[in-house]
This record gives structure tokens, C-alpha cells and sequence, in this order.
């Protein structure tokens, strides 16, 4: 997640700003605009020096009554720098400057990863977990026989045909369910074959 910026507006009276005297940080980060009264403007510019690592969608936000804004600073190279934000509101009624210090960003991200790992079937398993105790890997009984989970379905579906055609006592009904039993023992005829 990255770092945010709180800015208050209009929280004691209109145009107001409230910003903290610094941020640090190492990567891209959010300006949140906390707007305490009425819709207005808030004026956002990055000096020299941070413009030269980091961007702005835009620099003129209209921020709603009595919401909050978010507005993306993105940092393209990360190398330190130390700059500064200039906030302004009421159309440069109120400004106020935040100092940004971006630093290197720690490197501690990195995974290493085990040689065995990007062989099949490398790296340790605990063979108790799979209930196998010999090492000898185990197929799934699906994948030994996939006719079972056809079978499981199509008894279930021939059930639910005579079901259906024992409830509504109908002779169209009860033909589907023979279409149904048929189709059924044809699929399991061919998948066993």
C-alpha cells in the first residue's frame, strides 16, 4: 500500500490548509484532500527536483464537499531526492509547502528460491500429509478413472427423470426419463469401451 499524504481543507475556515511539514517515503505515494466545507479547488505542483523523479495526473483538483480525494503522485526513477510540494487553495488564497524526502527503496522484496524447485517434481513433500508413506506418488482415483464422476452424473440424472416422472404421472414425461436412462447407458458403454 503505498504512502499517504493527509491535506486538510476548509477545516477552521474556508480555504484553509492543513499539511504535515514532511513526508518520506521510497516509492510513488497519495495525496489525500480531506474537504471539511465547501466545493472547491486545491492547486498541486511538484518543485524542480521532484519533478524531475515524479509526476501528476493533473495539478488542479475540484474536490467535493465534505469528501476526500485522493490524488496519485507517481515516482518514476528511485534515487534519493529531496524536493518539496506546493499546495494551494481558494486559487491561491492559502499555500502551504510539504517537504518530500524519497529515499532508496529496500530491496528486501527478493525471495530465494531452492535449485530442486524448478525441477518436476522437486523439493520436499511429507508423505504423510497425502497418506503415503513410501514415496511413491499417487494419482487421483479421478484421474486413474475418469468414468466414475460420468457414472456418479448420470445416475444422479436418471434418478432425478424417474423422479420427475413418478411425481408428474405423465407419459411424456416418463419417455424422457427412458431418453434419459438410454442416453446414459450408451455414454457409459462408449467410455468403457
Amino acid at each position: 500500500m503505498p504512502d499517504e499524504l493527509y491535506v486538510d481543507v476548509n477545516r477552521r475556515e474556508r480555504n484553509s490548509l492543513s499539511v504535515p511539514a514532511a513526508i518520506e517515503t521510497d516509492d510513488s505515494f497519495v495525496i489525500r484532500v480531506r474537504n471539511h466545507g465547501n466545493a472547491g479547488r486545491v492547486h498541486v505542483h511538484l518543485d524542480e527536483n521532484l519533478s524531475a523523479v515524479a509526476s501528476l495526473d493533473e495539478t488542479n483538483h475540484y474536490v467535493e464537499a465534505n469528501s476526500t480525494q485522493a490524488i496519485p503522485v507517481s515516482v518514476h526513477e528511485h534515487e534519493p531526492v529531496h524536493g518539496k510540494i506546493k499546495l494551494s487553495a481558494g486559487y491561491g488564497a492559502t499555500t502551504r509547502w510539504v517537504d518530500v524526502e524519497l529515499t532508496e527503496p529496500d530491496d528486501t522484496g527478493t525471495v530465494e528460491v531452492d535449485e530442486s524447485l524448478a525441477e518436476p517434481g522437486g523439493g520436499e513433500r511429507d508423505g504423510d500429509a497425502d497418506g503415503d508413506t513410501d514415496g511413491a506418488s499417487t494419482e487421483s482415483i479421478l484421474t486413474d478413472r475418469p468414468e466414475l464422476p460420468v457414472l456418479a452424473l448420470g445416475t444422479m440424472a436418471v434418478a432425478v427423470a424417474v423422479g420427475a416422472a413418478t411425481v408428474f404421472e405423465s407419459g411424456l414425461v416418463a419417455a424422457g426419463a427412458v431418453v434419459v436412462f438410454v442416453a446414459v447407458l450408451l455414454a457409459g458403454y462408449l467410455l468403457v469401451r
